[in-house]
């Protein structure tokens, strides 16, 4: 759960605001048909007893943490992009994931996925919270958020989930704000209990554009 002091969704926020505890790892990448990249690692969070909530923390201090990157629709044409760890920006300790897209072909989605094991057949309430690093401004020419919950990992547009837009905000370029991120879902583990995560973005405009996520939260509490 985010902290008593953490603003709401969309506000900008102090880093100092915003707490949690480290977790796992993961980097690599290999592109698949159809312009789809996937990084190359396991990234299956251990299944939790039956009845109780499981939480995870990411706060990516030396890697990854078992995130994979993943992109559609950045092959025809060819664009250049990345979802990667860095020490560049965090809100917490000393690193993030950066995702950069130059989308010059106005419709590449980038984003970083995590696999959770669960109880098949169980129905959770799931929350997704996070940092998100932007410096869009304005009202125009904004990003698309990606954040989702499935059953199965997504492989295109239509499978994904979208949220509202990348923008801080403000009316002015003030540079990189950190925003509080937090989307509710409901999901039924399937036979194999894994369920997929995604948090990323969806290029909407023909430009490049850096954003960076830290201090990630999952958590997923059985329905009784």
């Amino acid at each position: 759960m985010l902290p008593a002091n953490s603003l709401p969704d969309g506000n900008p926020m102090p880093s100092a605001q915003r707490t949690r505890i480290p977790v796992i790892v993961v980097a690599g990448g290999i592109t698949l048909a159809a312009g789809t990249a996937l990084a190359a690692c396991d990234t299956t969070e251990p299944t939790p007893p039956h009845d109780d909530p499981i939480e995870a923390t990411f706060t990516f201090e030396e890697d990854m943490e078992g995130w994979q990157a993943v992109a559609i629709d950045t092959l025809n044409p060819p664009i250049d992009w990345h979802v990667r760890h860095t020490t560049d920006e965090a809100v917490v300790g000393e690193g993030s994931v950066e995702l950069e897209l130059e989308n010059l072909n106005d419709q590449g989605k980038i984003w970083m996925e995590r696999t959770f094991e669960l109880e098949p057949g169980e129905e959770y309430d799931v929350m997704v919270d996070y940092a998100f690093g932007t410096s869009d401004w304005g009202d125009v020419n904004l990003f698309t958020i990606i954040a989702g919950v499935h059953t199965e990992p997504p492989r295109s547009a239509e499978e994904l989930t979208f949220q509202g837009d990348t923008g801080h905000g403000e009316d002015s370029d003030v540079g990189l704000v950190w925003l509080d991120k937090t989307y509710d879902f409901s999901v039924t583990a399937p036979t194999d209990g894994a369920v997929h995560v995604t948090i990323g973005v969806w290029g909407t405009w023909e430009t490049l554009r850096t954003y960076y996520v830290d201090d990630v939260s999952v958590q997923f509490v059985p329905r009784r």
